[in-house]
């Protein structure tokens, strides 16, 4: 039996393969985007490291197509809703449901964690940390996306409860009456108060409300609550592209979708802002439009093969491209092998292929190592004490969401600290994750329900 028959015989009949298609096509492009915009080049015979959005302004316009959260979270709303509908319906506890999700989102970052913190210590022991053409905690920088999806997966069983009491809409609305607030905060009197990694602290209060927002998009989609007239469906598109324009053109809000590293310059998507929300009503537009042709072709055996492989292994995949990307800049740059010119020009951009090519055979093989991991949970054998109470699992949130925000900032070595270890992410992050689950028990085999 081939491989894409098994892959077609196990996959059940009422799965929504076009959701599938979304998660696994955004986080590629955000992989393949992050691939793109690191530069090095040569300045003065030394390898100089930048960013393609501050070196070459007009690509900034191109992170309108690759910043693909707002489809992401929406897709997770889709997914979430009947998730915990069916846990709920078979009297699972919002706890227990809640550490399944959480132990397949969390744990591919257990062996990431493992390796740059010893990494981190080693070079900072021998003083080394401008051994590497790029800083460590570069690799790293994709975890924050687990944080702001951790926290907006937790609150399922009340914003769903929510949407179902009242119709989803005023929850949605009201979301987005409180980011237009902070954003106002943001761009004006507080934009210099107090800053976090350079952006204004209380844009931060946007990663709930921009978020649940999206989220509660997603729970329309799984309703089918969405128009299905193309006329309708296009409107949501320009709704959102009229909503841009504004933001952008005469309003406060910068063009740039994504942070602009290292720079201070204001951007849309950490913290977010209600950009984020008119460019997910863009996407979703293109999404419904498109929706019942590229259902009909994931029909097809080796196009759904081709979208399932990716997707069983998609947060494997999404954690470790920066180490990919690491790996190959350090194996070809530092050795010289990598011819460098002197700016972004022509003789750049035709390496591109190349250099996107190795990126991927790296992660590739890094995937092949780590990615079980990412596997569905085991038996949780009989005769474990009783799991912890909401309140427990909530804590557990908090304090992993919390952690790793915290690494984020800090970074993955800390000079004041035994073995330079950024203890303070790292300890309540090692209890959060104990309290979900994710280290230090086996839960129930359900998958991902």
């Amino acid at each position: 039996m081939s491989l894409a028959q098994r892959i077609e015989e196990q996959t059940p009949a009422t799965r929504d393969r076009y959701l599938d298609l979304l998660r696994v096509a955004s986080i590629l492009l955000v992989v393949l985007g992050h691939w793109l915009v690191r530069v090095f080049t040569a300045e003065n015979g030394e390898v100089a490291e930048g960013y393609l959005l501050e070196a070459v302004p007009v690509t900034q316009w191109a992170t309108l197509l690759f910043n693909v959260m707002p489809i992401f979270f929406l897709v997770g709303g889709a997914l979430n809703a009947p998730s915990w509908r069916r846990a709920r319906e078979e009297g699972e506890p919002a706890a227990d449901w809640l550490r399944r999700r959480s132990r397949r989102l969390l744990r591919p970052l257990l062996p990431l964690l493992a390796l740059w913190l010893a990494i981190g210590a080693v070079l900072g022991a021998t003083a080394g940390e401008d051994a590497m053409v790029l800083d460590p905690d570069s690799a790293l920088t994709p975890v924050w996306f687990l944080a702001a999806y951790l926290l907006v997966t937790a609150l399922t069983p009340v914003t769903l409860r929510l949407h179902e009491w009242a119709g989803g809409l005023w929850l949605i609305a009201a979301c987005a009456v409180v980011a237009v607030g902070v954003d106002v905060l943001r761009f004006g009197p507080l934009a210099d108060w107090v800053t976090i990694l350079g952006q204004p602290a209380v844009g931060a209060v946007n990663y709930l409300p921009v978020y649940v927002l999206l989220h509660q998009l997603g729970y329309l989609w799984a309703d089918d609550r969405l128009p299905d007239s193309p006329r309708q469906q296009l409107a949501i598109g320009l709704t959102g592209a009229v909503a841009l324009v504004v933001m952008i053109g005469p309003g406060p809000y910068p063009l740039t979708m994504v942070p602009i590293a290292g720079t201070d310059l204001p951007n849309n998507l950490n913290p977010p802002s209600a950009a984020l929300v008119a460019l997910g009503l863009c996407q979703l537009s293109v999404a419904l439009l498109a929706r019942d042709r590229v259902t009909a072709w994931l029909q097809d055996r080796r196009l759904w093969t081709a979208v399932a492989l990716p997707g069983g292994r998609l947060m494997t995949i999404y954690l470790w491209h920066q180490t990919a990307m690491l790996v190959v800049a350090n194996a070809t740059i530092l050795t010289g092998v990598w011819p460098l010119p002197e700016r972004v020009d022509g003789r750049w951009w035709t390496t591109r292929p190349l250099w996107l090519l190795l990126c991927a055979a790296v992660l590739g093989g890094l995937v092949a190592l780590v990615g079980r991991f990412e596997a569905p949970p085991p038996p949780r054998p009989t005769g474990l004490a009783p799991r912890p109470a909401a309140a427990l699992a909530g804590l557990g949130v908090a304090l992993s969401a919390g952690g790793v925000g915290w690494l984020v900032v800090a970074g993955v070595s800390d000079p004041a600290m035994p073995l330079r270890l950024p203890l303070p992410a790292l300890v309540p992050l090692a209890v959060g994750l104990g309290a979900l689950g994710v280290v230090g028990d086996r839960l129930t085999a359900a998958g991902s329900r």
